[in-house]
């Protein structure tokens, strides 16, 4: 399952990277410079949203481990 996943990421990365060679310097009257911003700042949201998910996943992990010691003792 998670060689899929790189697989499309990878090949979602490689299409998107024909864009961003096409978006020549910062000029936005070209066509694709909207559509690169928005997947600039898109990029950011999910890094920043994908360390709140990771860090909540961690301490939720943690606590069903403190429980689980608990729970044996």
């Amino acid at each position: 399952m998670k060689s899929i996943i790189r697989v499309m990421l990878f090949s979602v990365f490689i299409a998107m990277s024909q864009v961003i060679q096409a978006h020549p310097g910062h000029d936005d009257s070209h066509w694709a410079s909207d559509l690169i911003h928005v997947l600039t700042v898109l990029a950011v949201g999910s890094i920043i949203v994908g360390g709140f998910v990771y860090k909540l996943l961690l301490r939720r992990r943690k606590q069903l481990e403190r429980e689980e010691i608990s729970h044996d003792a």
